[in-house]
């Protein structure tokens, strides 16, 4: 898996800006706020469909415009393809269009899983800090890039369930009766079964993965134990019946208290959850692992090495997760970073026998191809 080609058209700071990628490992180096990590971000837009900061389709439109364009080439097991990704916010209202190979697709659900790339990112810690909804969408990013499937069940599931928590509010103000929640019911429980189902057995296949990627990186100090942590009241067996049961707890809420919206994973050691008690440093061990834990996963399970991007986290990594993290780039196809400049990088690429590309952006927007070959590093 490579990308090849990068094309920017009022994507944030980028008013007509291309990028061409010829080397495996290519550095995008610059100043805060000139454009870096917006590359970073168009790429993987391309990939997953979403923003990896968060951020909304109109936010990421360039100040002044009313839309933005991104086309990207790249190489998939031998094959040369194409994304283009337009929107446009002129009427007040946002108009998304997605082509994959110059055809129109009906959305992200078909966009994922073509251009497969793993983002590594300071806001990682989000995993670990952040409450269960970054740990759900970790989950669900993962399993979605080799299980179309899953991420259908997920965008039906996530459609019930407002239409179900809509009913709730109107069963609260005595607007619609109990009785009501049945249909809705039995549909929600289906989606959730299946998606529950996925997780398990994601977590069963994923976990050997990640305790080998966290030995590497922590050099056997640390044993961590991942599991999937459902919500109070909610039974692993038959989810139709917790539905059920809980129906007066979600009336008085006014929203559905259980269902995989509600799950989290749970990161334990002696059986302490290292979210609340674990230190700065194992925090951090813990989201490498689980990224470099989610290349391999991706490797192994569709055949090919994911696209890494890289922002801007090499130099707060110690001696040993340097290391880790060398052997990683030593394995995968493609690597994209970003990096204020190369000072203190030496060390980092000494082993990298082959030749880098550098991309300089000296002023916001606008990028320069510079080239670093292996002999005057």
């Amino acid at each position: 898996m490579k990308i090849q080609s990068i094309y920017l058209k009022n994507f944030r700071n980028y008013s007509n800006a291309s990028a061409f990628f010829t080397k495996r490992l290519s550095f995008i180096t610059g100043n805060n706020a000139s454009g870096k990590t917006n590359l970073l971000e168009a790429i993987s837009l391309l990939s997953h469909g979403k923003s990896f900061r968060g951020a909304t389709d109109e936010n990421m439109i360039e100040e002044g415009q009313s839309d933005y364009f991104i086309r990207g080439i790249f190489d998939k097991s031998g094959k040369k393809h194409e994304i283009e990704m337009g929107c446009d916010y002129s009427s007040g209202k946002l108009r998304r269009k997605i082509k994959l190979d110059s055809k129109v697709i009906p959305g992200r659900t078909a966009l994922v899983g073509n251009l497969i790339s793993v983002v590594f990112s300071p806001s990682d810690i989000m995993i670990v800090e952040g409450g269960s909804s970054p740990r759900r969408r970790f989950l669900d990013l993962v399993i979605s890039n080799q299980n179309q499937d899953y991420l259908k069940n997920l965008i039906l599931y996530n459609r019930s369930l407002r239409q179900r928590n809509a009913l709730l509010k109107k069963i609260k103000e005595n607007k619609a009766h109990l009785k009501d929640l049945a249909a809705w019911d039995l549909g929600l429980s289906a989606y959730a079964e299946k998606i529950t189902s996925s997780r398990n057995e994601f977590i069963e296949t994923f976990h050997s993965i990640f305790q080998d990627s966290l030995r590497k990186i922590s050099t056997s100090k640390d044993s961590i134990t991942m599991k999937l942590k459902t919500a109070e009241g909610e039974t692993d067996n038959n989810f139709l019946e917790s539905l059920k049961k809980n129906s007066m707890r979600d009336v008085r809420a006014g929203f559905t208290t259980i269902g995989p919206h509600r799950h989290s994973l749970n990161f334990t050691k002696n059986q302490r959850d290292i979210t609340e008690f674990g230190s700065q440093g194992q925090k951090r061990s813990l989201v490498l692992a689980l990224r470099i834990a989610q290349f391999y996963y991706l490797k192994k399970n569709l055949n090919l090495s994911p696209v890494l991007l890289i922002d801007d986290v090499i130099r707060e990594l110690d001696a040993g997760r340097r290391s880790a993290f060398a052997g990683l780039l030593h394995e995968c196809g493609q690597a994209i970073f970003t990096t204020p400049d190369l000072d203190g990088m030496e060390t980092f690429l000494k082993d990298m026998s082959e030749s880098i590309e550098v991309f300089h952006i000296a002023e916001p927007g606008v990028i320069d191809r510079l080239e670093t070959s292996a002999e005057n590093r």
